[in-house]
């Protein structure tokens, strides 16, 4: 890809694999995430860490402007306590993402690849009610090109591999995978 992949929530387990994965490839990677020292401790030297938070749009602005692709794997940790609560990442975060792509300059929009894990309790409460997780829906909504991967209980590096391929279509080659949905 000749632009820059953001990578939101790249300090985290499946994101550093992505972020791995994506500069093996030879992809200039742009991780977004909320703890800088965590980014110096797991993240490769080549890869651009950008300090940011989904739940502060003017946070994304630098990092995401001119990307081709974004992952988003953010998610809320056991015990988060933000504010906004889990569906601050879950749902408006991937909200206030996608706004600020769409106003970037990024011909034909970027790519999005949405990890939304279904076991998460926001995910879980709205399972019970028959309804879509809202971040999903504004990623179907947004008229980019996407793929939404729901990893269930594979493992993390199965995940990453996943985001990847949605990115690049399969083994080997570099076609964009076409809209769907991974379960």
């Amino acid at each position: 890809m000749k632009s820059p992949i953001a990578v939101i929530g790249g300090t985290g387990g499946v994101g550093r694999l992505v972020t791995r994965k994506l500069m093996a490839r030879g992809e200039t990677v742009r991780v977004i995430g909320r703890a800088t020292l965590r980014a110096r401790r797991h993240l490769p030297p080549l890869a651009q860490f950008f300090l940011g938070d989904v739940r502060e749009p003017e946070t994304l602005r630098t990092p995401l402007h001119g990307c081709g692709a974004v992952v988003y794997v953010m998610e809320p940790g056991p015990g988060f306590r933000g504010s906004g609560g889990p569906a601050g990442i879950l749902e408006s975060g991937v909200v206030n993402t996608l706004d600020t792509l769409l106003r970037g300059p990024v011909s034909g929009g970027p790519r999005f690849v949405l990890v939304s894990r279904p076991d998460s309790p926001t995910h879980t409460q709205e399972r019970l009610t028959g309804r879509h997780p809202a971040g999903e829906d504004a990623v179907r909504a947004s008229g980019l090109p996407y793929t939404v991967v729901r990893p269930g209980r594979r493992t993390e590096h199965d995940v990453a591999e996943a985001c990847v391929q949605a990115l690049f279509g399969g083994p080997g080659t570099r076609q964009p995978a076409p809209d769907r949905a991974l379960a």
